[in-house]
């Protein structure tokens, strides 16, 4: 097999790079080509992922999946090795700050890049949680437009073309088990289990409740086009689910139960070859922090006991007498803290959060100079797809303004939910959580257009768990026991900081990661066990969460010492969320200047 550096220089062979010619243009003149430079690599970029064109609301290759081969990964190495060496024939001194800006984010993303190609063999190609597979069915349901006649064409051939990417998948499954990266033991039944329940039923009347089906079936019966059109593109959804589709999803089963029975242990990511080289690169993507993974872990266990004494003020201020353990117990298992599970408590939990985003927004104005033009709805999942479907998530506007940000909870069943900790949930994954940071984003017109669609996963993910915090300092909580909600919301990721890196890198066990987390979060032993096996299955992802938070904090209170009386929160905010998706290390310059400008 071609290796990663052999490939490189294949694909950039013969390419004419910009790097080799010297820049003698004015600055004007090098700012116009930088820019225009930045919206071509973008455009390269883009056109070269059809799921990131249907995410960017496009309908260019709407009928096409990409490549999942490794030669993908390949390419985009080239790909952004070339870019890179373009973006270093610039002068940066010489670029006006605003542009430096845009070289940095774009250097930064790069260099991400490539720290992560150069494992690409060392990742899991199925999880439990970032599988492609288990994603078909949000991407087409929640992406994919669906607005005539040709777009709903494009929906079917691309269901149909599910056979070459599952195959792709199950290729990697194969290389990976022989290189001797092998998934924990639990995770080839979960992902076998997890597909399995996608494959089409024993009768062909049965696969209209296919997922597929009855999400194309529910947004095609909102076009208007031909009844014959519906009854023909019914009938290609129904053969494409009994045919390639199936055929598809048992390829992989079939692949991950040929690996199983060498999957005999769920340790960390330190057993596979070149491990500890590995998870020391994800934990540096992930958290941008410039610490190792032991550093990380200490300060993962002094935050937990620091949010711990925290909890403790709660709990004498709601009058309870026991222990912090007594209090979690007692808000796990007090009716009072439940949802029933009637259509009336559904209804009541979407007014509840929806009163919850119009506290947001009456508050917002003393927190933000700028706010997304972009509306905010709250939605309960369709229930075609809610089994499928996460506790809650957040779906950034339509690029084009034709879809409002959304906040969909899964209310299928409310024991999903508590009392205490859905308020945390929604200031996280709406507002003023992703929903000011990434709706905001695709209305910045006067940046790059790659700045409009970045994900730094520290820097998004950081600002999700800083709204939690933000959103007790604007009084949002609504009661005591919402705020300790807030908090075991903030512990629970610390406490992903000492078990991810435990088992990843002290080399704890299962067992040991599942008691250290059900000591410290009000959790459910399902719930921990779920948890401890996602980080296993996705090792360093769940460390960006704290780690994002903390350099936010952290910058916000370096601007409070420095300016004093001239710190204005609502101008820190600008600077934040003000310039897209930006890397740790920008937002570190970013808050420098406006201290600077600012003293």
């Amino acid at each position: 097999m071609m290796n990663l550096a052999t490939s490189i220089l294949a694909g950039m062979a013969g390419a004419a790079l910009i790097a080799s010619t010297a820049f003698a243009q004015t600055s004007a003149d090098q700012t116009a080509e930088f820019y225009q430079f930045l919206e071509d690599a973008f455009e390269e970029n883009t056109l070269a992922s059809p799921i990131s064109l249907m995410q960017q609301g496009r309908i260019e290759r709407m009928d096409e999946w990409g490549d999942f081969s490794d030669q993908a990964t390949f390419d985009q190495a080239a790909r952004t090795t070339r870019h890179l060496e373009t973006l270093h024939a610039f002068d940066f001194e010489a670029l006006p700050r605003a542009a430096q800006v845009s070289y940095r984010i774009f250097e930064s993303q790069g260099e991400q890049t490539l720290r992560q190609a150069e494992f690409y063999r060392q990742n899991y190609p199925i999880s439990q949680m970032f599988m492609f597979p288990l994603g078909v069915n949000a991407l087409l349901g929640n992406q994919h437009p669906m607005g005539d006649l040709d777009q709903a064409q494009a929906f079917v051939t691309r269901v149909e073309r599910l056979e070459g990417v599952f195959e792709q998948i199950a290729h990697n499954i194969t290389d990976r088990t022989e290189f001797g990266v092998i998934p924990p033991h639990f995770l080839y039944p979960q992902v076998s289990e997890g597909v399995g329940g996608l494959l089409p039923l024993s009768t062909a009347d049965a696969s209209d409740q296919h997922p597929l089906y009855l999400i194309f079936s529910g947004r095609l019966e909102a076009l208007d086009i031909a009844d014959e059109d519906k009854t023909r593109l019914l009938a290609e959804l129904r053969a494409a689910i009994e045919g390639p589709v199936a055929r598809g999803y048992q390829v992989i089963i079939d692949a991950a139960n040929a690996a199983a029975p060498l999957a005999t242990s769920s340790d960390g990511v330190w057993r596979h070859p070149n491990g500890e080289a590995y998870y020391a690169m994800l934990a540096e993507n992930y958290t941008e922090s410039g610490m190792t993974p032991a550093e990380i872990h200490d300060f993962g266990l002094a935050e937990v006991a620091r949010i711990e004494t925290q909890m403790l003020e709660i709990v004498d201020e709601v009058g309870f007498e026991g222990t912090l353990d007594e209090f979690r117990e007692h808000l796990l298992t007090s009716p009072e803290f439940d949802y029933p599970d009637t259509d009336e408590a559904r209804e009541f939990f979407l007014e509840e959060a929806r009163a919850a985003m119009a506290r947001v927004m009456a508050a917002a104005p003393e927190y933000f100079n700028t706010l997304p033009q972009a509306a905010l709805e709250v939605r309960r999942i369709e229930p075609y797809r809610e089994a499928s479907a996460p506790r809650a998530f957040y779906n950034r506007p339509a690029p084009d303004g034709t879809r409002p940000g959304i906040f969909w909870a899964n209310l299928r069943t409310m024991a999903l939910w508590n009392r205490f900790d859905m308020e945390a949930l929604v200031f996280h994954e709406a507002a003023p959580g992703h929903h000011f940071q990434l709706a905001l984003m695709l209305e910045l017109g006067d940046v790059p257009t790659f700045q409009n669609f970045l994900f730094f996963t520290a820097y998004a993910e950081g600002w999700g768990l800083y709204a939690e915090r933000l959103a007790d300092e604007m009084g949002l909580y609504s009661t005591p026991y919402s705020r300790f909600g807030g908090l075991n919301a903030e512990i629970w990721r610390a406490v992903r900081l000492v078990v991810d890196t435990g088992i990843h890198y002290h080399r704890w066990n299962e067992e040991q990661a599942i008691a250290y987390m059900l000591a410290h979060t009000t959790l459910g032993e399902e719930v921990v066990v779920s948890e401890v096996r996602r980080y296993l299955g996705a090792p360093g992802q769940a460390l960006s969460y704290k780690m994002g938070m903390t350099r936010i904090l952290t910058l916000r209170a370096q601007a409070q010492e420095a300016l004093g009386d001239n710190f204005d929160i609502r101008a820190f905010h600008d600077v934040v969320i003000g310039n897209g998706g930006v890397p740790l290390s920008v937002l570190d310059e970013l808050v420098a200047d406006y201290i600077a400008e600012n003293s």
